[in-house]
């Protein structure tokens, strides 16, 4: 994992959801990734509670680390490797979730894993808190797939958070540490992959220490599944109206101001010619146009980023531009996520 701004101190955070109804912990370290291995000269071992091994993680729980000194530079990576003593079933997730595993003993002091394979997965370990006296603005990116980053080629580089990050570290603006909330096939209205945007709002965003903006691009899943019935359902979800998407807009917005946080709406991109038929038609573009347009002139939100604009087709506005195309006409490629990083006013958060 990448983190966007460094320190001298770090803990992890370990959550199975409420799928997981007990997660046995036999060892666990952290270690830096140099050249795409782990750098075993970095590696330590991590407690919990001041202890290395038994921990029990309950369901629906976070477990929180213990501190532990390990010296991490701004945008270095990470790697995390848990030993469990039981084995658990995880909940599947979108491809940008991949873990490695391995059977047989403990591995978590190795530099790679003997007999491992990867897998797709929702992974344990859900956040790492890096401890830097320098930081003062802490911003969550809070979406979908288009925020975690699916289409990019770069398992290192998440969407456009991650290279948003990267201009900051290059405009010299090491007060500002970005995390990446978001998750793949998530809905703002109803639970789908994950909670809902509505109902993870106050574990993602107003729990976590020192968030001071969140930058909300979250809804086109609640339109492109609007009225659609999928394999093995026997009625078909909810329709979706502009009216219901800003509702939610709304209350994400009063409960992050009641805690001191600026709300920066982003405008939905473009995702007519998905392959997913029923997902995007002419019809469900019209409504999430009219998302957008109260985005950019209600002043509800704090401030705007116009990622709509920064991806579009100039000539066919309902599409994405084919530069930009990860391929599926709804994830933008890694040129597309660097558009969307460009297109941020970095002034919002100096």
């Amino acid at each position: 994992m990448r983190v966007s701004a460094g320190g001298e101190r770090v803990r992890i955070v370990l959550d199975g959801g409420a799928s997981v109804s007990r997660v046995s912990i036999g060892a666990a370290t952290i270690a830096l990734v140099k050249e795409g291995r782990i750098d075993t000269a970095s590696l330590q071992h991590l407690t919990f509670s001041g202890a290395p091994d038994g921990l029990v993680l309950a369901a629906g729980a976070p477990l929180w680390s213990d501190p532990v000194a390990l010296s991490i530079p701004d945008g270095g990576v990470v790697s995390v490797s848990l030993y469990l003593l039981e084995p658990i079933q995880v909940p599947q997730a979108d491809p940008q979730l991949i873990v490695e595993v391995a059977p047989g003993g403990d591995q978590t002091a190795a530099a790679e894993l003997t007999d491992s394979r990867r897998v797709v997965a929702r992974p344990l370990l859900t956040t790492i808190h890096v401890d830097n006296p320098e930081v003062d603005r802490v911003i969550v990116a809070f979406g979908d797939s288009i925020t975690d980053g699916t289409g990019s080629r770069d398992p290192l580089m998440r969407g456009w958070p991650d290279y948003l990050a990267e201009r900051m570290r290059a405009e010299g603006m090491k007060n500002v540490a970005i995390i990446n909330h978001g998750i793949g096939g998530n809905r703002l209205l109803q639970d789908s992959v994950g909670q809902s945007a509505l109902a993870r709002l106050d574990r993602d965003v107003l729990a976590m220490p020192g968030v001071t903006d969140l930058i909300l691009l979250e809804g086109i899943n609640d339109l492109g599944l609007s009225g659609l019935t999928l394999p093995g359902m026997h009625e078909p979800f909810p329709a979706v109206e502009a009216k219901d998407i800003i509702a939610a807009y709304t209350q994400i917005i009063q409960r992050a101001h009641t805690r001191g946080i600026r709300v920066i709406g982003a405008t939905l991109t473009p995702d007519l010619g998905s392959p997913f038929p029923g997902y995007a038609t002419e019809e469900k573009d019209v409504i999430r146009n009219e998302i957008n347009e109260w985005i950019r002139n209600s002043g509800a939100f704090d401030a705007i980023i116009d990622f709509d604009t920064a991806v579009r087709d100039p000539e066919n506005p309902a599409y994405l531009l084919k530069a930009y195309d990860a391929g599926d006409r709804i994830h933008p490629s890694d040129a597309g996520y660097k558009a969307m990083a460009a297109a941020i006013d970095l002034d919002l958060f100096r």
